[in-house]
């Protein structure tokens, strides 16, 4: 079973490093490429949704599916269209406070995303329309030995594609093509198909940290095309999907490598009602399971998803056999497809809270593993509580991170301090194991909702003068205007006539949060935004 704390646990992967400090200064850094990089990409997947190492060796899975841009249209962090907008903008790695000795030669590890891009494809996906974003450039800098890696996306002008990208990565100066990805429909099938073009530099990276990654050095010499058929969602209620190697030797070759049929609903929140699966090797089809999702409010308290997974013998599918299931508990719905994602989903949702409505509310989620089809015997593998806070300049939340042993001892526990200073530009996710006594690594976001006024501040704009105290606000130069103050949620929670040039309206009343001002007069409008 994969380890599930992989996706928030970016630095600790860093605790092996094993090299000699006499080294030459490029054989250093490659030393510290080969151990930081897997955990990097593991962050650019996280935050971005661009799974690079995902894409160098794909297996057909619905984690590789939601990794394909487009596909994965419920992650708020990349989502379009809601009032607040966020976008990942570094990650920072504290190595010494991993470990000290070899933070001396590592640093600070710094990823930053910049120059993001914004795309709508022309088509619908299960009757959604979707919106990609994307940073155009991601670099990967140590504060002791400069540049790590380098990674520039880049969009092509396609008149016959809904997507085409080239990707680029400079490791140790040398510049070389990662990847390739064209997104178009297949004129005779009306299948999407992407196609993933491997580049020499994603060779060299492999070569680099395949020994990391638990495989082979070497990549095989295939490209690869994932094809969705949209005609059959129509006819069967499920989204058929198929991985194809290409060997580079003979393009016109497609070597069955994976199946999968995904039924989705979104009648409700859970958009998933089963994936079905099968496996390959060597083009010859060796595996047919199948995952159901099912999420029940079982208390008031208590929404319970739980996602069964059965085996079939054959191809003929006529008889399963139950192999294992997770229960996930939660306080409340968040957006989760794998137990692998659940921490990060967590994190994705506080920060996404905290972004549109200025708080955050508590939360509880517990997860289970099952070895019976009646859940009768479950084991706890990992607890995730949330607790929030608001100061008058500043909003957050502790999210605390348990993960269990088979025997249910505690196997690790870390906090992720989620802060948004709401007058300044950023918001913070700091990584704090049990008893550290700093961050081993902090992500950082920009969101639209910044730039609130608080305390002892006031803003001008087109002559409107608006100050904030501890119970209201002030408002100068207004004329006779209407007002309404309006939640990040939309709704107008109060409103009214200001008479004459200046007034004072009460907001003791309002629960703490961010708000929207907004004065109308002569047929203009004026927005502000403060915190309560």
């Amino acid at each position: 079973m994969k380890k599930i704390f992989t996706t928030i646990t970016m630095a600790l992967c860093l605790v092996a490093f094993s090299f000699s400090a006499s080294a030459q200064a490029d054989a250093q850094k490659k030393e510290i490429q080969k151990k930081v990089l897997p955990a990097v990409f593991e962050q650019i997947k996280q935050q971005t949704g661009i799974d690079i190492l995902g894409w160098a060796q794909p297996s057909l899975t619905s984690g590789f599916v939601e990794s394909l841009p487009g596909f994965h249209p419920e992650n708020g962090l990349r989502a379009t269209g809601t009032p607040v907008e966020i976008q990942p903008d570094s990650i920072t790695i504290n190595v010494e406070a991993i470990n000290p000795t070899y933070g001396k030669i590592a640093g600070i590890v710094k990823v930053a995303f910049s120059n993001y891009l914004e795309m709508t494809l022309p088509t619908e996906i299960a009757g959604r329309s979707v919106t990609v974003q994307m940073p155009k450039l991601i670099t990967v800098t140590s504060s002791t030995l400069g540049s790590l890696a380098e990674i520039e996306i880049i969009k092509n002008e396609n008149a016959n594609a809904m997507l085409d990208i080239d990707m680029n990565i400079t490791l140790l100066s040398a510049k070389a093509p990662l990847l390739g990805l064209t997104m178009a429909q297949n004129t005779t099938t009306y299948a999407i198909e992407a196609k993933l073009e491997i580049g020499e530099g994603m060779k060299s990276l492999w070569e680099l940290i395949g020994g990391i990654m638990g495989s082979t050095s070497k990549l095989p010499d295939l490209n690869y095309l994932v094809s969705i058929d949209l005609a059959g969602m129509m006819t069967t209620g499920e989204l058929p999907m198929s991985l194809y190697g290409i060997p580079t030797a003979a393009p016109e070759t497609k070597i069955p490598m994976g199946d999968a049929q995904v039924a989705l609903d979104f009648s409700g929140n859970m958009p998933l009602k089963y994936i079905g699966l099968t496996s390959y090797e060597n083009g010859t089809a060796k595996e047919w399971n199948k995952h159901w999702f099912d999420m029940k409010q079982a208390t008031e308290q208590d929404l319970v998803l739980t996602i069964d997974k059965y085996a079939f013998k054959d191809a003929t599918k006529a008889d399963s056999t139950f192999a294992q299931a997770y229960i996930i508990t939660m306080s409340d719905y968040t957006k989760i497809t794998t137990p692998e994602s659940a921490a990060q989903s967590v994190v994705n949702r506080v920060v996404s809270e905290l972004a549109n409505e200025g708080t955050v509310a508590p939360y509880q989620m517990t997860v289970e593993v099952a070895m019976d089809a009646a859940h009768a015997m479950k084991a706890k593998i990992m607890e995730v509580g949330v607790v929030p806070g608001m100061m008058r300049s500043k909003a957050g939340a502790t999210i605390n991170i348990k993960s269990y042993n088979a025997d249910g001892s505690l196997k690790q526990e870390m906090d992720m301090i989620v802060t948004a200073l709401l007058a300044e530009s950023k918001m913070s996710v700091d990584v704090v194991p049990a008893g550290a006594q700093a961050p081993i690594a902090s992500t950082y976001y920009t969101s639209n909702i910044f730039g609130a006024i608080t305390g002892n501040e006031a803003i001008h704009a087109e002559g409107l003068s608006v100050s904030l105290t501890a119970e209201g606000l002030y408002i100068a130069n207004s004329g006779n205007a209407d007002y309404s103050i309006v939640g990040l949620n939309g709704a107008t929670v109060a409103g009214g006539r200001i008479a004459g040039d200046n007034a004072y309206i009460s907001t003791a009343s309002l629960p703490k949060g961010v708000y929207v001002l907004v004065v109308t007069a002569n047929g203009a409008s004026q927005s502000v935004k403060f915190v309560r």
